[in-house]
């Protein structure tokens, strides 16, 4: 099993590591933002400490079991987490997904479509991925253009976790 120091990625001026407990706070603070989470399945809930907890959890326990996961977006400069962005086995789909979000201070500065960038190729050169998912409702164009960046093609309309999204993919060349 390979140590999560291999797994700590630098993008420009932040730092991308795997989530730890320690993160709980910020995550639930960004998650707290109905803006950030207006795109996510609660659709502008802020999501419940509690659920943040177990969402936590479960990032965690996905790089001990899958040897790749979700990374903090850390800003070197100040040491804080500002985001978070990596990918996720999906047992619905059979298929790695890339996710991302980030205080919404710092939207608009393309740090999501670097770290996006950045997770697909340890996807595809480290954990030797072949294909990797996106998903993104249609009115979330800010996403779809970080989506679209990051090199994955439109390819179909979803309905999962009670939403209709957008369905992009990548496959590794």
């Amino acid at each position: 099993m390979e140590s999560t120091t291999q797994a700590i990625l630098q993008i420009n001026a932040f730092t991308m590591r795997p989530l730890q407990p320690s993160d709980l706070d910020t995550l639930a603070a960004i998650w707290a933002d109905p803006e950030v989470t207006r795109f996510l399945p609660s659709r502008g809930v802020p999501i419940p400490r509690e659920r943040v907890e177990k969402s936590l959890e479960s990032f965690i326990g996905h790089w001990i079991q899958r040897n790749y996961g979700i990374w903090a977006i850390v800003e070197n400069a100040s040491s804080e987490m500002v985001g978070y962005c990596g990918l996720r086995y999906l047992d619905e789909l059979n298929e790695v997904e890339i996710l991302y979000g980030l205080s919404k201070a710092y939207w608009g500065r393309g740090i999501t479509t670097q770290a996006a960038k950045a997770s697909i190729s340890y996807g595809f050169n480290v954990v030797n991925l072949n294909r990797i998912i996106a998903m993104a409702l249609p009115d979330n164009l800010a996403s779809i253009k970080v989506i679209e960046k990051a090199g994955l093609q439109y390819e179909k309309q979803i309905h999962m976790f009670n939403l209709d999204g957008l369905y992009y993919s990548i496959w590794h060349e």
